[in-house]
């Protein structure tokens, strides 16, 4: 809960700074990613020491794709603006260890039948991530959503070198992303092909045969 998450920054301080062993804390990191986090005044918080907790690159890779693919699965249930920051969030961890590109292109190929991930596990490392892959971000890029379905085409292209920066992201409301839409849909629209010269009708223009101004 909220008491938790508030808690948490603490936890750090003192595992960080004063070397303070906290057993299970990525068990109870990885719990709270749940919907309902999304709809709390926390959310951005709860992100911002995630990034912080896992920010070592020394980290099992098996753990790390555990909380990738629950981003992705919750991705698939978040709000639209809380899709483009687990996006950010999934593209960054793979770019802090390279191995979890397996969760996009797996270096056997082959098919598989159903997601071997287990959402419901406790446990991350046990939750058989590393050995599912990212169909939920490849669903994404064909969102209503002009900017999440861009967003989501990260996994179809080479991954930058340079994280994304989160906190850009970690403020935008729907608003913001209706805004963004409405810009890029209106610089589409054009309401006449020649650029008019005045504000009479041309001589031969087909409009003529149907109105009579005067």
């Amino acid at each position: 809960g909220a008491i938790s998450l508030l808690a948490f920054q603490g936890v750090f301080t003192l595992i960080q700074e004063h070397n303070l062993t906290y057993p299970f804390i990525y068990e109870k990191l990885y719990s709270m990613f749940e919907p309902e986090i999304f709809h709390t005044k926390f959310k951005a918080r709860l992100f911002y020491l995630a990034d912080l907790f896992l920010s070592s690159t020394h980290l099992p890779e098996a753990l790390v794709a555990a909380f990738v693919k629950r981003l992705a699965r919750l991705t698939l249930v978040a709000p639209p603006q809380d899709i483009v920051i687990c996006l950010y969030f999934i593209g960054n961890l793979i770019i802090r260890h390279p191995g979890l590109k397996r969760l996009i292109c797996h270096p056997h190929g082959g098919q598989v039948t159903r997601d071997p991930f287990i959402m419901d596990e406790c446990d991350p490392t046990k939750s058989y991530a590393i050995d599912s892959s990212l169909w939920e971000i490849a669903a994404l890029q064909n969102h209503g959503i002009p900017s999440i379905a861009t967003a989501a085409k990260f996994i179809s292209n080479p991954l930058p070198t340079i994280e994304w920066d989160l906190t850009q992201v970690l403020g935008v409301t729907e608003d913001d992303l209706f805004d963004q839409a409405i810009r890029k849909s209106s610089k589409a629209a054009f309401l006449t092909i020649d650029r008019p010269t005045s504000m009479f009708v041309p001589r031969g223009d087909r409009t003529q045969e149907f109105w009579k101004l005067f």
